[in-house]
Order: structure tokens, then C-alpha cells, then sequence
């Protein structure tokens, strides 16, 4: 919008109509210099115009020179934000490993497998032999099938007995006619007299020996081996031996028919179904300050534990009657002692202890074993098991007895470890080194 008044030659504001320009504004010529200031006119404020476009950005001044370094004193700490959402959970770095734990236990027995074919064994024949001979056995197997034939011979004959009286002398002849007066040849002898009656019998001479029969071992052979029987004999006693196998197991049956469908359910509405998956996890804030460690976690009050490092053969005699088992090696100790073969606790309390015995015997036998308190057993610790073949032929047997349990125990209690049979022992019984004889305590209260 133009000015109000103009000025003319004469210097003296003449009035004039205002001037409202629609044209487009040019740029902004250079400023003229500045004229005297003129007269004060009357203080007649005019209408706005419209405000005029944007003049272009002029060029930036020159910095400023640089304020004077000076650090103000420090203010006072501010109030603690909140603690931000957690952080991302930092690599997961793996410790050292550990010692290697006590050995678990054993687990339960698996199921015992279909029953085989039955072996069925008959007599063919007993043949009857002179005295003298030695008795006989021979076999015949068809499959599963065995037959015996048996050759016994029978006592000897007894001494003859006496000879029977003589019978009654048979009665006389007739006598021939007179002949002539001239002697006549002698006539023909009359016919023999009836034989006698036959006299008694005599004594029945002794009894020949008897033979005997006794098994001596019945074995149990793996199936698919042909059954045996072989004879032994010293005089008339007779011992066989049987080798008889066990019945491969049979093919699994076939699948059962598929049972009725059961009848249809009631209608009952369901609970609500679980809550849907959690949505997406917001960006991770900042991680905030690290807590204080916290207080290190107590451990095990008291352990202590021993394992022979070395087979060895206990002398198993008497059945019933435990033999001590030897036990070299130390494992870590807290709060325990070891004599020879033995653990003494220091402190009283409640312990779990453990042990293994894994053996090998030459003989079917069931084997006991007993974690004991001063030689005297902890009842819940006793275990049985039967040593099963593990050859061919029933030569090696072996078996497992393992237990956990847990005992109070008195301080200053000494802890062993101890065998026997429930049998008569036989053969010899090997048991197994390091963590196939062991023996742990370890303390669960405080």
C-alpha cells in the first residue's frame, strides 16, 4: 500500500486519494538516502493495508566471537528416574562342567518277554542188559521233543542150591520063569522104577547190586541249542547231566479287532479356551543399573563318600552272614572321615545314603547287600536280587543291587558297606571297580 501523503517540490504534504495496487509486487529497489526529516503532520492514522509478501532471507551475519570458557558450579543431583523396562538378557555363558554325579539308579526291570515253547521229554524204551554191563542212556530230539532210552542191567544170578534128597527106590521087577534045570542066561532087567518126587528148592541166593539214578545239574541253554543228557557212572550208581534250552519267543499276535464306538459324549459347553498369544514385545528400553549380588546360597552341610578302585572277590561261606566289602578310594569330603572301608559323620542329622554294587558270579545265586550303622544294618537300605546268565551254557551269572534311602545318624556314626548270599554260596563272586562299588552320605539338613 503507497503512503498517504505524497511530497512535491515544495516539501509540503499535498493530500491525495489512497492507492490500493492488485498488481503483483516487484522487488524491493535499493533504499534511497535518507531526505531531512520533514514537519510533523496530523496524527491521522490511515486504514491497514494488506500485509505485503515476505522480503527473501537476507545472508547470515558473521559468528560471534567466542564467550569466555567459565564452568559454573555443579547443581545439585537430580531425583532418580523410574527404572526402565528390563533389557534384553545378555549371552548366556556357560560354566565349567561340574564333577561327574553319582552314578543313578538302576532302573526298573522291563517286562518280561513272551514264555517260549515248553521242552517235553519222554522214556522210549528201558532195556533190560546181562549183569555186568554198564548201564546205558542215549537221547533222540525231534524239535522240543526229547526222548531217553535206557539200558539197566540186571543183578547177577544167585549161587545154586542144594541138591534135593533121593527119591524112593523104584519098585522090583517080576521075576523070570524057572528055567530048565540047566541054568538058563540070566533074564533081561526089569523096566527102572518111577523117578522119585523132585526135592525142596533151595536157599534164594543174594541180591545182585542195584543201580542208582541222580541228576547231577539240569543247565539252561539260549534257544535254537539242541537239548543233551550225558551219564556219568561209578560202579552202579549213575548221575546224568541235562542241558536243556529255553523256547524261542513267540511272534507277536496279531493286532485285536477295533472296539465298538463308544456312545456320543453330552453336550456341555467347554471352559473358555486358554488366553491368545501375547502380542509382540515393544522395543527394549534401555537396560537399567545392575541390583547388588546377592548373598551366596548355603550348600551341603555335610557328604562324604569311598568307591574301591579295583575288582575283588569277597569270601562269601555262610549264607546269611555279611562279609564287610573293601572300599580304597576317597571321593570329596565336608564335615566326614574315612577309616578302613568306612565313612564316620561328624554331625547329626538326616543323611540320603547311596550305594552300588554291580557283580559277577560263577553260580545262580541271589545276593543281599546293607549299608550298616556301626556294623549293625539300616533297615531300609537292604536290597536282594538273583544273579541272571549272561553266557551260554550258564557259565557267568551277574546282577546289580543299588539303593537310596534316608537315615538319622548319630555324630561320630560309622557307615560301611556289606555282601552275602541268601543261599549256600558257590563258585567264586567278583564285584566291579570305581562306580560299580560305591558307597555316599550326604547331609539334608542344616
Amino acid at each position: 500500500m503507497s503512503n498517504f501523503f505524497n511530497r512535491n517540490c515544495c516539501n509540503r504534504p499535498c493530500p491525495r486519494n489512497v492507492i490500493i495496487s492488485n498488481g503483483i509486487t516487484g522487488p524491493t529497489g535499493p533504499a534511497g538516502p535518507v531526505g531531512p526529516t520533514g514537519a510533523t503532520g496530523p496524527s491521522i492514522t490511515g486504514a491497514i493495508g494488506p500485509t505485503g509478501p515476505t522480503g527473501p532471507t537476507g545472508p547470515t551475519g558473521p559468528t560471534g566471537p567466542i564467550g569466555l570458557s567459565v564452568t559454573g558450579p555443579t547443581g545439585p543431583t537430580g531425583a532418580t528416574g523410574s527404572t526402565g523396562p528390563t533389557g534384553a538378557t545378555g549371552a548366556s555363558g556357560t560354566g565349567a562342567t561340574g564333577p561327574t554325579g553319582a552314578t543313578g539308579p538302576t532302573g526298573p526291570t522291563g517286562p518280561t518277554g513272551p514264555t517260549g515253547a515248553t521242552s517235553t521229554f519222554t522214556v522210549a524204551t528201558t532195556t533190560t542188559l546181562a549183569p555186568g554191563n554198564d548201564a546205558t542212556v542215549t537221547t533222540t530230539q525231534t524239535g522240543s521233543a526229547v526222548s531217553f532210552a535206557f539200558g539197566i542191567p540186571r543183578g547177577a544170578t544167585g549161587p545154586t542150591g542144594a541138591t534135593g534128597p533121593t527119591g524112593p527106590t523104584g519098585a522090583t521087577g517080576p521075576t523070570g520063569a524057572t528055567g530048565a534045570s540047566v541054568t538058563g542066561a540070566t533074564g533081561p532087567t526089569g523096566p527102572t522104577g518111577a523117578t522119585g518126587p523132585t526135592g525142596p528148592t533151595g536157599p534164594t541166593g543174594p541180591t545182585g547190586a542195584t543201580t542208582t539214578f541222580s541228576v547231577a545239574a539240569t543247565n539252561t541253554l539260549d534257544p535254537g541249542n539242541d537239548a543233551s543228557v550225558s551219564t556219568s557212572q561209578t560202579g552202579s550208581a549213575v548221575t546224568l547231566t541235562f542241558n536243556i534250552p529255553r523256547g524261542d519267543t513267540g511272534a507277536t499276535g496279531d493286532t485285536g479287532p477295533t472296539g465298538a464306538t463308544g456312545a456320543t459324549g453330552a453336550s456341555v459347553t467347554g471352559a473358555t479356551g486358554p488366553t491368545g498369544p501375547t502380542g509382540a514385545t515393544g522395543p527394549t528400553g534401555a537396560t537399567g543399573a545392575s541390583g547388588a549380588t546377592g548373598a551366596t546360597g548355603a550348600g551341603l552341610a555335610a557328604y562324604g563318600g569311598l568307591y574301591n578302585n579295583a575288582t575283588q572277590t569277597p569270601t562269601l561261606t555262610t549264607a546269611n552272614t555279611f562279609v564287610q566289602l573293601e572300599l580304597n578310594t576317597e571321593t570329596p569330603l565336608l564335615n566326614t572321615t574315612t577309616s578302613a572301608n568306612a565313612i564316620t559323620v561328624t554331625e547329626a542329622g538326616d543323611y540320603e545314603i547311596y550305594y552300588n554294587i554291580d557283580l559277577t558270579a560263577t553260580a545262580e545265586l541271589t545276593f543281599s547287600a546293607e549299608a550298616r550303622e556301626n556294623t549293625t544294618a539300616i533297615p531300609q537300605t537292604v536290597t536282594t536280587n538273583t544273579a541272571t546268565v549272561t553266557t551260554t551254557g550258564g557259565g557267568t551269572f551277574n546282577t546289580s543291587l543299588t539303593c537310596s534311602a534316608i537315615a538319622t545318624l548319630a555324630a561320630s556314626d560309622v557307615i560301611d558297606l556289606a555282601l552275602t548270599t541268601t543261599g549256600t554260596p558257590s563258585g567264586t563272586t567278583t564285584v566291579q571297580a570305581n562306580g560299580s562299588c560305591i558307597l555316599t552320605v550326604k547331609k539334608l539338613n542344616d
